[in-house]
């Protein structure tokens, strides 16, 4: 009986150990884990938010069974089984809220979501229930609208990070960050790219966090720029990893950094940072990263930078530091990153460089060094990325300059001076090229062989390489098959044989061969190209039709074609729909120009001029809104002006010239507030990551060709010259005050000249002439400053023609020719009321200058009444002295005008 008590009571105990591993997870049975379950009510509760989710990328596949706690990316407690980690990454959330299940889970402890909506995601206030929480991560989620200050709430939050995609179109926001001082255990904090701009108690704010917050990250947060320099206390004395880059501070180096003398990691780059560098930076022993890259700092480069010999990377690049660089820059040996691009230095590049033996990347770009390049920079085995390019070296680039550069990925070099590769055509380099820009290298007169054995060029520039050479058929059988970008122009390339090739890669989305002598027809191969962006064939001798397989490049945004001889119609180019530039300046293209070119929604830049095309103007409609520059001159377009082209309010250029135009220019043109405003922006396009392809316009406005590309921002212009056009020029198309050039010559416009035209005030060129205008000149054109180049001849204008400011200085008197009625200097012809006399002459035209209504109207329009009656109480204090009748007189005058 004792023995079977005994053997029950094994088996009681047997049965509650099974229960007990059951419930808690934690026995075994015969070596093997027992079945555990999570709490069903964390189980439903996670199931409810994965509904709410799409998983394309299958990261929640595993969340089936009964036994949450398995399901990939949750945690749970080993004993309770409670759920205490959650971990999402790379899930489409199907509403604009988290569902407000995992309120649930009442014991998390890590929480990381990274989750995205197509209608944004507002940070769920009830995240800060979670009270046992230590870690917070919402980063690269594009969460939107006010940070949650329930967040406050979190006491035992260790890890912040909210820092957001700097892609996304969503913003996430905070006005005030003092409840971040109530989170007394944090120790990272990253913020980054979170607007902080209306949160004005930022620093005290920062100042008041944990002594043991090592990660501090604001970067691209917009914060004011009240960061101060010293302070009298500072908390913030435990940092190891610092980032404040892509602000607005303008500030001095901000000295109570140099408290943290365990800082690894600062980046203080794209701010307004000014003044000298401190001596005492070298005392920041532990700096692994110093990024001070576009800034404002200036002086010499600290000697004690040399002194930080744990630095991997250092990024001076775009500062106003100068060489000469610390003799013992060579301590800095476990350097990998050095960028001192675009910072003005000048003088050699020191040797001391070559001992960086670990250096991975140097970036010398953009800069003024002369002299020789050193030859001991092939000794950097490491190099992954050199970039000299655009600086004044001199002598030759040869293969002892790469010898060692087993690793190099990519290689940049050019000079604006007299630079000459001297590179053996047998010579068989170490390395594999991904990217290969060695413009403005003098390595012609024939292409490198060398480049050859380069199996895997993504990105190929040799513009303006002095390559004479025609195209070897056997780069676009094996160079050509892996390349995306491509631009050889500038060069004297030659021969027709480029439509006969079919082995470029169907990846390549840029190419650029502008700018040498290539022929015969327009090379066929490039319809194959269905990926490319960007197309530039201007300046060579194409010739014939373009192939309606053109127009299956849908993907093209740039094609410029200008400068060829081109011919045929165009209208299969309507199906470019992505097109942001046309440019098919002076080729023969003749027909209409097609209705479908107003699908072209992305247009910025048109110009078709010196073709062939017969049409009436187009009717661009206002899904165009923001083009620019439309140029169709020098064709055969007819009839009136549409009106609807007033609903361009971004036009910047328009250039109807030498067509056959007719009717009035409408009012309107007053609406083109670009034009308006002078507020002018710089248009480039994007073609690639590793640069931008400025818009190339050619104007005739001042009667010569000009080129304009990087200079287009300067160029506001209206030119309808050369038509049919009549009627008077309308007093709205003053209004337009940042026009620089306006060109109305060679047409039928008659009345008189407005005397609003003072208002233009930045008007360089204006050339009226050839038209049947009549009546004075108006005296307010003396008053615009920047007036360069006039012309009013051959009109009827008659009277004295103005003087004074800047018409002093556009004497030439074919400004004036064939206005039989004009008189005075700088014409010789005298006016009537000219007499021998000096004095009297001086009267004379004081009499005259008030008799012009239109003149001196102009002098005080801008001034107001205010003015003129101030101007009278002047006079009285005049009354008795000799000049005070014509003051008077004058004064009386004013005030007659303004009642």
């Amino acid at each position: 009986m004792a023995m079977q008590n005994y053997i029950s009571f094994l088996l009681l105990v047997c049965a509650f150990g099974v229960l007990a591993n059951s419930e808690f997870g934690t026995g075994s049975v015969a070596g093997g884990n027992l079945p555990r379950s999570c709490v069903e009510s964390e189980k439903q509760a996670l199931l409810l938010f994965k509904n709410s989710l799409v998983d394309d990328s299958s990261s929640l596949s595993s969340w089936v069974g009964d036994d949450c706690c398995a399901w990939e990316g949750i945690g749970c407690d080993n004993i309770t089984n409670q759920v205490t980690q959650l971990e999402v990454r790379n899930v489409f959330l199907t509403s604009k809220k988290i569902h407000p299940s995992l309120l649930d889970l009442k014991y998390l402890t890590h929480l990381e979501l990274s989750i995205s909506s197509s209608q944004g995601i507002q940070i769920p206030e009830f995240f800060g229930s979670f009270k046992d929480l230590i870690y917070l991560n919402l980063s690269n989620s594009n969460f939107e609208g006010w940070v949650p200050q329930h967040l406050g709430n979190l006491s035992k939050l260790q890890y912040l990070d909210l820092q957001t995609n700097e892609d996304s179109y969503q913003e996430l926001r905070m006005d005030s960050i003092q409840w971040l001082s109530k989170l007394s255990l944090l120790h990272h904090l990253d913020l980054s790219g979170v607007n902080l701009s209306s949160a004005i108690d930022w620093f005290s704010s920062i100042n008041m966090l944990s002594k043991s917050i090592s990660v501090l990250h604001l970067s691209g947060c917009a914060l004011p720029s009240n960061i101060p320099r010293h302070l009298s206390f500072i908390n913030l004395t435990s940092l190891v990893s610092l980032d404040l880059s892509a602000n607005r501070f303008h500030a001095s180096f901000p000295s109570w950094v140099l408290n943290n003398t365990n800082l690894e990691h600062l980046f203080l780059g794209s701010n307004y940072f000014h003044g000298l560098l401190p001596e005492s930076i070298g005392s920041l022993s532990a700096l692994s990263v110093l990024d001070l890259a576009d800034n404002k700092f200036q002086g010499t480069i600290p000697l004690s930078i040399a002194n930080l010999t744990s630095l991997s990377q250092l990024d001076l690049s775009v500062t106003r530091l100068s060489n000469p660089f610390p003799p013992n820059m060579g301590n800095l040996t476990e350097l990998r990153y050095l960028g001192i691009a675009m910072m003005g230095l000048r003088g050699s590049l020191p040797e001391t460089f070559c001992q960086l033996k670990k250096l991975e990347h140097l970036d010398a770009g953009g800069n003024r060094l002369t002299g020789q390049i050193p030859e001991c920079i092939g000794n950097l085995s490491n190099l992954n990325d050199l970039s000299l390019t655009e600086n004044s070296w001199e002598g030759f680039v040869s293969e002892y300059h790469l010898i060692n550069l087993s690793r190099l990925l990519s290689f940049t070099i050019s000079s604006d001076s007299n630079l000459i590769s001297n590179i053996s055509s047998e010579w068989v380099p170490p390395f594999q090229l991904q990217v290969v820009d060695m413009h403005s290298l003098k390595m012609g007169p024939k292409f490198p062989q060398w480049l050859l054995t380069q199996r895997n060029i993504q990105y190929l520039l040799l513009a303006n390489a002095s390559i004479s050479d025609t195209i070897p058929v056997s780069w676009f059988s094996s160079l050509f098959s892996s390349l995306e970008y491509v631009d050889l122009g500038d060069n004297d390339i030659h021969g027709d044989q480029l439509s006969l090739i079919s082995g470029a890669s169907n990846v390549l989305t840029s190419v650029d061969l502008s700018n040498n002598r290539l022929s015969g027809k327009f090379p066929a191969f490039l319809c194959n190209l269905t990926a490319l962006a960007y197309l530039e064939l201007s300046n060579n001798n194409f010739t014939g039709e373009l192939p309606r397989c053109l127009g299956n490049l849908t993907q093209l945004n740039y094609l410029v074609l200008m400068n060829n001889s081109l011919s045929g119609n165009i209208h299969f180019l309507g199906s470019l729909g992505s097109l942001t530039y046309l440019n098919l300046y002076n080729n023969k293209f003749s027909g209409k120009l097609p209705r479908t070119f107003q699908n072209f929604s992305q247009l910025i830049a048109i110009d078709l001029g010196k073709n062939n095309l017969s049409d009436v103007l187009p009717t661009w409609t206002a899904e165009q809104s923001q083009i620019k520059y439309l140029i169709l001159r020098s064709n055969n377009f007819y009839g009136e002006i549409p009106t609807q082209l007033c609903q361009h309010k971004s036009l910047e250029v328009l250039n109807l010239a030498d067509n056959q135009i007719t009717g009035n220019i409408p009012s309107c043109f007053g609406n083109f507030s670009a034009m308006v405003r002078g507020l002018i922006t710089y248009n480039f396009l994007n073609y690639s990551t590793r640069g931008a392809k400025e818009f190339e316009i050619v104007d005739e406005t001042k009667g010569y060709e000009q080129d304009y590309t990087s200079t287009l921002k300067y160029l506001v212009s209206i030119d309808l010259s050369m038509n049919n056009i009549s009627g008077e020029i309308p007093k709205e198309l003053m209004d337009l005050h940042g026009l620089l050039n306006l060109n109305l010559a060679g047409n039928h416009l008659s009345g008189k000249i407005p005397n609003e035209i003072g208002k233009m005030e930045n008007l360089i060129f204006l050339d009226l002439s050839r038209n049947e205008l009549h009546g004075p000149i108006p005296h307010s054109l003396s008053y615009l400053n920047f007036l360069s180049q006039m012309n009013l001849s051959f009109n009827d204008l008659s009277g004295r023609i103005p003087s004074g400011y800047q018409l002093q200085t556009l004497d030439d008197p074919s400004i004036y020719a064939g206005n039989k009625q004009l008189c005075g200097p700088p014409i010789l012809k005298p006016c009537a009321a000219d007499t021998a006399s000096h004095s009297v002459n001086d009267h004379n035209e004081a009499d005259s200058d008030l008799d012009s209504d239109d003149e001196h109207m102009w002098i005080f329009a801008g001034l107001g009444p205010g003015f003129a009656v101030g101007f009278l109480g002047f006079c009285f204090t005049l009354h008795f002295s000799n000049i005070s009748i014509h003051v008077s007189i004058l004064a009386n005058r004013i005030l007659r005008r303004y009642r």
